[in-house]
Order: C-alpha cells, then structure tokens, then sequence
C-alpha cells in the first residue's frame, strides 16, 4: 500500500522505479557475470554465495567459485558460475 502513491508520482513525472523506490538493476551475461547497481552493503561473501543488502529486499547471488571483480559504493561486478539469483 505504501508504494501506490510514490507510483503514481513515479509514472506522472515519468521517472524510473530504481530512481524512486532504490531497486536493483541487475544485468545478467550468460551464466558467467552478473552487474548489480543500487546495493546498499555486502551482508555475506563466499565462493558459493553473495549476499547483497538493497532497499527492501536482500539479493542471494548462488554459484561457484564466485569472486567479486569489483564493487564501487552503489555498483558491483560478480563472476563465476553463476546458478540462480534469488530475493530473500
């Protein structure tokens, strides 16, 4: 119910939902990488998995021998074998 107004902001001035309510933007390459922008932490880090922090939801990033090639304050570059990416 919270989101309905800050939607109708959203579609009236035209802007994106990641501007508006923080959300991931997750750009998948294969099997192999996955680029995520709008994260707000790192909460865990092995080679079998990645837990990324968003606004409202936690990203579960699964697959082996996953590395993070390189993480700025809102954008991240994970590789390996990327299996499943999951919303906890």
């Amino acid at each position: 119910m919270k989101r309905k107004p800050k939607e109708a902001i959203a579609k009236g001035l035209s802007l994106p939902r990641d501007v508006v309510f923080g959300d991931f933007i997750i750009t998948l390459t294969g099997n192999q990488e996955v680029f995520v922008e709008n994260y707000k932490g790192i909460l865990s880090y092995d080679d079998g998995q990645i837990c990324v922090q968003g606004n409202h939801v936690v990203l579960k990033i699964c697959g082996r021998r996953l590395a993070i090639a390189y993480y700025s304050r809102d954008a991240m570059k994970v590789t390996g074998k990327i299996e499943r990416l999951e919303y906890v």
